[in-house]
């Protein structure tokens, strides 16, 4: 018998809080190991691709991944490194500096997402019924929501892939 088995009366909060804990470890282990590219710099991609400009300011940046401040600096500066994006500063905000997208970072996000997509229907979607995925997406709003926590809109105009199989993403 497993731990989360003998839970006490009452401590379904804290079985169910572990097991998305493990399962959003299963996931993100079994992404990063099919994408060739850290999954934190295919967030980032994804963000600015879809950003207007293909610009973000950090702030904006960091809230949209869910990074720390200096978190998302290290990371931008790791993949500005390797050419997938730049900075430049605000014209009208001498404070704050955009991350933006280049195009070898679009080049390596079109790249990336199909590859994303099929690890990702392997791993998460196709393991739940359509009505499950929204059953999460609803109870994971509910804490969202309770937390005032202004999520960012899932990104839909990404760029255009090859994918042999593409699934809409709500």
């Amino acid at each position: 018998m497993s731990p989360l088995e003998k839970t006490p009366a009452g401590g379904e909060g804290l079985a169910a809080w572990l097991t998305l804990l493990q399962a959003r470890s299963v996931v993100v282990d079994a992404l990063e190991t099919d994408l060739a590219m850290p999954l934190g710099w295919f967030e980032v991609l994804i963000q600015l691709t879809s950003a207007p400009e293909g610009r973000l300011k950090m702030q904006q940046l960091a809230h949209s991944v869910l990074l720390s401040k200096s978190g998302l600096t290290r990371l931008v500066d790791r993949m500005a490194e390797a050419g997938l994006v730049t900075r430049a500063p605000c014209p009208t905000d001498r404070r704050a500096i955009y991350a933006i997208v280049t195009p070898a970072g679009r080049a390596a996000l079109r790249k990336a997402l199909p590859t994303h997509n099929e690890s990702l229907d392997e791993h998460f979607s196709n393991v739940l019924t359509p009505a499950e995925l929204a059953g999460l997406r609803a109870s994971l709003g509910k804490i969202l929501d309770a937390a005032n926590f202004n999520a960012p809109p899932c990104p839909t105009n990404l760029p255009a892939t090859n994918a042999p199989k593409q699934r809409a993403r709500v």
